[in-house]
């Protein structure tokens, strides 16, 4: 019987042993799945976290961008309201044929006050002067703009002011930056003048 208690042993010992290595595999596999659900509970938490992060700056932006386009439509509407408010300045300033042409052509002619020179005035903001020959056709043109953000009916009405008035016509011309005729500027319409 010694054999058998022996072969026994080794079979209990073997049994042990298996049982001691499903344990420890069973207890590996328990420890990575402990692990990969604090990682998957952790990753969920952070991806949350983010998330709430995002949806704060979209917010955030949204508004930014619903407060920007409300400010860009009152400084637009700030702008009309000012073009409104010159171009009737600018209206008062013509006389009856200046406005007239001004309202058929977007533009109106002045005489110097002090040269006798023949001036076209167009709406535009860079280079809007044109000084005119006897027959109408453009000698060279002149830019004369104060600076800062004006209206540009305010400026023509500065414009025409400074060239009707015989003191302030030679000071302006002297400011102003001499620039050439372009091709198509060489023909003028026939404008009667009042002298």
């Amino acid at each position: 019987m010694p054999v058998l208690n022996r072969a026994w042993q080794t079979f209990r010992r073997c049994l042990a042993r298996t049982d001691t290595k499903d344990a420890s595999v069973e207890a590996a596999r328990d420890a990575a799945a402990h692990r990969r659900n604090r990682l998957v509970s952790s990753v969920r938490a952070g991806s949350r976290r983010v998330f709430r992060v995002f949806d704060r700056v979209m917010s955030w932006m949204q508004q930014t961008q619903r407060d920007s386009d409300r400010t860009r439509r009152d400084v637009i509407r700030c702008e009309r309201r000012a073009n409104r408010k010159s171009l009737t300045l600018l209206l008062k300033q013509l006389s009856p044929e200046q406005r007239q042409e001004f309202r058929r052509c977007k533009h109106f002619h002045v005489i110097g006050g002090s040269t006798g020179e023949r001036y076209r005035i167009r709406v535009d903001l860079i280079g809007n002067i044109d000084v005119l020959r006897q027959d109408g056709r453009v000698k060279y043109r002149l830019c004369v703009r104060p600076a800062g953000e004006i209206p540009v009916y305010d400026v023509m009405a500065a414009q025409l002011l400074h060239l009707q008035d015989p003191d302030t016509e030679q000071r302006f011309l002297q400011r102003g930056n001499v620039l050439s005729a372009l091709p198509e500027d060489h023909i003028c319409l026939r404008t009667t003048w009042v002298s």
